[in-house]
């Protein structure tokens, strides 16, 4: 629970909460327009594929593949008319691992509607709490991974993405079904509200 409250504290350091911008125009301070909040928080979710690839005692490729949802709390602070900078505390699962991930985006912006996004993104795994009955699992707590995607705003505030993920580091050693050293890749398709 320690670890979830720094994360929180972390993802908000990061996102510039409460971050505001004086407009000018001419010179001068519009008078309707002064101060403009840049960062947009909102929440997003969907459908989440993930890829456990890793190597069998034989040495041979194994995996598999898990079928789950996804949800997060998002900040996207404005930096300039075509880029963006979004950060997340996502949650999501693959089988029994259970993962919260802080993916930190650089996001631009194609058209108003159209935009895509990369970055890198913290993994950590939740469930790694060395209780006897997990003896099987062998987990490295932090990865890594890196992380690009699109997004297409529907309406000023709804908006739907999709995005990928690759595994920069084996993190998941499961003895119950021979895999060992093992990276998860995600592929998601979601859509988010903003506040």
């Amino acid at each position: 629970m320690k670890n979830l409250l720094l994360l929180v504290l972390l993802f908000l350091f990061v996102s510039g909460y409460g971050q505001n911008e004086l407009r000018t125009i001419k010179g001068s301070v519009h008078p309707e327009k002064g101060k403009m909040n840049i960062t947009i928080f909102g929440f997003k979710g969907g459908y989440n594929k993930s890829i456990i690839r890793g190597l069998d005692t034989k040495r041979e490729r194994i995996g598999y593949i898990g079928n789950e949802l996804y949800g997060a709390f998002f900040a996207d602070t404005k930096l300039n008319e075509k880029l963006n900078f979004e950060n997340e505390l996502l949650f999501s699962w693959t089988n029994d691992y259970h993962f919260i991930e802080v993916p930190l985006h650089l996001k631009y912006l194609f058209t108003p509607k159209w935009s895509a996004f990369a970055g890198l993104k913290l993994d950590i795994i939740a469930d790694n709490d060395n209780d006897p009955i997990e003896r099987y699992y062998r987990f490295r707590n932090v990865g890594g991974s890196v992380e690009l995607g699109a997004q297409f705003n529907i309406i000023k505030r709804l908006f739907v993405e999709t995005r990928y993920s690759r595994g920069l580091v084996n993190q998941i050693t499961d003895l119950s079904f021979d895999i060992n050293n093992a990276k998860r890749n995600t592929f998601r398709f979601g859509a988010g509200i903003r506040f």
